[in-house]
């Protein structure tokens, strides 16, 4: 039985960064937005106008914290939160803030994730949720 392999397409990764933005706008936010495949390899990145230099980097790391352990970013850090020395975040690289999250099919492939940031964890999380949103139909 051959299973077919789901890819994270450059079309999908822009409508992602569209999505993103949008809802940015919205609420007059400035974020960096970075899409990796399922390799961790950057597909996509998006930086608006008037973002601070801190969050190009802080995009990519939570983008590629989500890539590596395919959880969200948020539920990895209240993950760390609950255990006693826990060894997330010795882990160099890792970040545990709000803003990334795996990109997952409906048959549960790992296919890549997006980090934002640029505002509270909190809104960087409701951007990533809206990028997701925008493919979810495509997943």
């Amino acid at each position: 039985m051959v299973i077919a392999v789901k890819a994270l397409s450059l079309a999908m990764a822009k409508k992602m960064a569209d999505s993103a933005e949008q809802k940015a706008i919205e609420k007059n936010l400035k974020i960096s937005i970075a899409i990796l495949d399922a390799h961790g390899n950057l597909k996509y990145y998006r930086r608006m106008d008037g973002n601070n230099f801190i969050s190009v980097r802080m995009s990519q790391l939570k983008a590629m914290t989500a890539a590596s352990i395919p959880i969200s970013t948020k539920a990895l850090a209240e993950r760390n939160k609950s255990m006693d020395n826990s060894p997330y975040s010795s882990v160099p690289g890792i970040v545990l803030l709000e803003g990334g999250l795996p990109i997952i099919t409906k048959d549960g492939q790992h296919i890549g994730a997006i980090g934002i940031s640029g505002a509270t964890p909190e809104l960087d999380g409701i951007c990533a949720q809206a990028a997701l949103d925008a493919i979810a139909a495509e997943l």
